[in-house]
């Protein structure tokens, strides 16, 4: 998140496309949101890491 002519630019917890709002207009991300990208985010990263253990085995 960052500021930009009095407006306040954010992303998607998960990555994405940026927009911009009013600063009054935004709020915390809930905690149910955070921790659901936390989740989907170790999950990746576990199934890179055992794709590329896999390949050393090759």
């Amino acid at each position: 998140m960052e500021r930009l002519g009095g407006r306040v630019v954010l992303r998607p917890v998960g990555g994405g496309r940026e927009w911009d709002c009013l600063p009054e207009d935004v709020e915390e991300a809930a905690p149910a949101e955070v921790l659901r990208e936390r989740v989907r985010r170790l999950n990746r990263d576990t199934r890179f890491r055992e794709a590329a253990v896999g390949q050393d085995a090759v």
